[in-house]
Parts: C-alpha cells; sequence; structure tokens
C-alpha cells in the first residue's frame, strides 16, 4: 500500500472563488503547496471581511445556502435554499469541480449542517427547544426526522455531483445557547452550568424518544424551567462552581441519562449521514470536527461518534503543546484513521505571518496526517504566503 501524502487544505468561501477568477484563486493555493480546496458547499449566513478580494470587501452570506445546483427530487418536506451564485451558466461546486484539476488540487465538500437558522424559522417544528419551549431557530434538531432527511439528501446531493474526496461535517449536532447570533444580548451573568442547561432540547421527538428509553424528559424539562428561573429570580453573584440546585440537577442521573440520548441521538444520525455518503460514492473520507471549544460540540467528544468518522480534525489548537495534546488525545481513540491539525490564519489566532510557521511545524511533529488552514478570502496576502514556506518547509 502506498503511503498516504501529507495533505493540506484550505478552507474557501465561494464567493472569492467567484470574485478572483478560478484560475488565479486556484493558481495562487497550488502554488502554496496545498492539496485540496475545502470548498462551503452549505453554509450559514455571515459579515466578512476579505482583505484581498478584487470586487468587494465586505460580504453579507446568504442564510442557510447551498453552493451548487441540487437535484430537488432528492428532497422532501424541508427544500434547499439555492445561493444566487448558482446561475443558468453554473454554480460554485460544478465550476471549482472543473477548475481545479488544471491545477492538481482535491475537492473536499466542507457543509454546514443543524446550524441553518433559514431553516430554523421556516419550520419551527424542526428547531430545538430549549426547557421553556422557547425555539432556537439557529439549531436544527438532529432527533427530527425531517432534518435527517434533509441533511442525507444535501449530502448525496453533493457527493453525486462531483468527484468529492472528502466530506467535513460541521455541526451535525445540537448547537449551545450562546453562538454569536445576529445582536446577541443577554443581561444576567451565565455561568457555565446556566449555558448547559439553556442548551438542553426538549422537542416533542426528543421527548417521545426518552420516554421510549425509559428517561422523564418532561419531569426534566420542567425541573430546569423551574431552576433557571429560581436562580434569575435570586440574582446571585457570578459563582465558578454551581451551588443548589442547579449543583443537583447537574449530579442527577437523570441529567446524566438524557445527556446520553443526546449523545445518541448526533451518533445515529451521524453514522446515517456516513452510510449515505459511502454509498452514493465509495471512495469519500467523511471527517467530522473534534470540538472547538469547552462548551461547544461536547457530543462530538464521545467515543461512538468519534469511532463513526473516517477521519478527525483536531480543532485549532492554542498552542504548539496543545496540538501535540490533541493529536495525542484523539490518536488514543481513532487510531489508525487519519487525524488533520487545523491552523486559523487570521486574527486574532494568527496577527503576523511569523506565527504560522511554528504552528504548522507543531502539527507536522504531532504526527498528523495533513492540515487544514482557515480561511482563503479572510486571510491576507503576506498570510497566504506565510502559509506556504510553512507547508513547503521553507
Amino acid at each position: 500500500m502506498s503511503e498516504r501524502r501529507f495533505a493540506a487544505g484550505i478552507y474557501t468561501y465561494p464567493w472569492d472563488l467567484e470574485d478572483e477568477g478560478h484560475d488565479r484563486a486556484l493558481g495562487r493555493i497550488a502554488e502554496a503547496g496545498f492539496t485540496a480546496v475545502n470548498l462551503a458547499c452549505a453554509y450559514h449566513a455571515g459579515k466578512f471581511l476579505l482583505p484581498h478580494n478584487p470586487r468587494r470587501r465586505v460580504h453579507f452570506a446568504e442564510d442557510g445556502a447551498v453552493y451548487f445546483r441540487p437535484n430537488l427530487d432528492r428532497y422532501a418536506r424541508i427544500q434547499p435554499r439555492v445561493s444566487s451564485l448558482v446561475t443558468g451558466e453554473g454554480d460554485p461546486l460544478t465550476d471549482l469541480e472543473k477548475a481545479r484539476r488544471t491545477h492538481g488540487l482535491d475537492l473536499v465538500a466542507w457543509v454546514v449542517c443543524a446550524h441553518n437558522t433559514l431553516v430554523g424559522e421556516a419550520y419551527p417544528d424542526c428547531a430545538v427547544r430549549n426547557a421553556f419551549g422557547d425555539p432556537y431557530p439557529h439549531s436544527l434538531s438532529p432527533a427530527h426526522p425531517d432534518v435527517r432527511a434533509y441533511l442525507v439528501a444535501l449530502l448525496t446531493d453533493i457527493v453525486s455531483r462531483a468527484e468529492v474526496s472528502a466530506v467535513e461535517l460541521e455541526s451535525p449536532g445540537y448547537m449551545e445557547f450562546l453562538h454569536g447570533y445576529h445582536h446577541e444580548i443577554v443581561g444576567v451573568p451565565l455561568d457555565v452550568a446556566q449555558q448547559r442547561l439553556l442548551g438542553l432540547s426538549f422537542t416533542p421527538t426528543e421527548l417521545e424518544r426518552a420516554s421510549a428509553a425509559g428517561i422523564d424528559g418532561e419531569g426534566l424539562r420542567r425541573r430546569v424551567a423551574a431552576t433557571l428561573t429560581a436562580v434569575w429570580e435570586a440574582n446571585p453573584p457570578p459563582s465558578e462552581e454551581p451551588v443548589g440546585e442547579v449543583r443537583e440537577i447537574l449530579d442527577s442521573p437523570e441529567l446524566a441519562a438524557y445527556e446520553a440520548l443526546r449523545r445518541e441521538i448526533v451518533a445515529d444520525l451521524v453514522e446515517e449521514l456516513r452510510d449515505a455518503v459511502h454509498a452514493a460514492s465509495p471512495g469519500t473520507e467523511v471527517r467530522l470536527f473534534a470540538a472547538l471549544g469547552p462548551t461547544e460540540g461536547a457530543e462530538e467528544r464521545d467515543e461512538r461518534l468519534l469511532g463513526l468518522a473516517d477521519g478527525m480534525l483536531a480543532g485549532y489548537a492554542r498552542s504548539d503543546e496543545d496540538a501535540a495534546r490533541r493529536t495525542q488525545e484523539l490518536r488514543e481513540l481513532i487510531d489508525p484513521k487519519p487525524i488533520y491539525g487545523m491552523v486559523r490564519a487570521i486574527a486574532p489566532d494568527a496577527v503576523h505571518p511569523s506565527q504560522i510557521a511554528p504552528r504548522v511545524a507543531a502539527w507536522r511533529d504531532a504526527g498528523v496526517s495533513g492540515i487544514n488552514v482557515y480561511n482563503y478570502g479572510l486571510m491576507t496576502l503576506p498570510m497566504l504566503e506565510a502559509v506556504g514556506a510553512a507547508l513547503r518547509g521553507a
């Protein structure tokens, strides 16, 4: 068996390739030493500063859009929102598929899954609901059958339309309460415990599944709502350690069982998505993002979930030592499957090109199979040059 080459992917938004022109952008990417373009094929809303885009310097992305021409017959109740970049002349996925071959680049599909405010607003029954019954439209429930059907259709549609070497699944699970939502305002001091409780979802689908598993989900929901209300009415000073009823809930077997069910729901979905991708495109690798922070994506630490991935993205290391630690922790769980380091070549992680080479070297020294760099359109050209020098070993 031939040795796997060191992979270097760069996260790329379709508008940057469209604005700059594929040949020019892909030429820069290939010259820098990248082996793949990780294209955002389904993405959420955002406001982006583009320091080297020749047509625009600030871009507002379309919420919940797909950047290819979908086969609508694949989809059921939830239909995809097609980006305005999809025209009669082409679409970003097809255009990249044609242009990348000239530059010897692989195509990786970067897909945002359950984080879709457009769908959450259009189909509120598909969104997460907190203990008070309030929907979180930015977070679709991975337990809902319509959400699962939509994501299966989305991924199989993508891998059926292009030669995709890998799909990278971002946010296939539950989003947290705090996620930088537009003009997000919270007027009370929320500690980690309160955020955890506010992040629990109690949709009818989830409560039905809990009941079938012998878990009193409705009782837990009422208890969480009452406890949060009592905390806010008492207005205690911020505390690093939860106390009283909050501590009792966090330590309760009911919460442990409900959170285990949540992990099972996410793992079931990812297994379904992985199997659908493999059935449609057997050679396509399915990769998952490891948790990016202490509270975000905690279910992605689940060992069963990690075992479902063909490869794991280790997240953005906070230091060179952190890169080694992340790699070792994942290796103990998924070895010999590939692990990919990640470098955010933009502020605040990197504010000067000199910061890039040590981090790339740290990932290499840790023994990863490759590195993914974020993001072509958001980084400055000096940063891109620094990444290229690091990848080439200069």
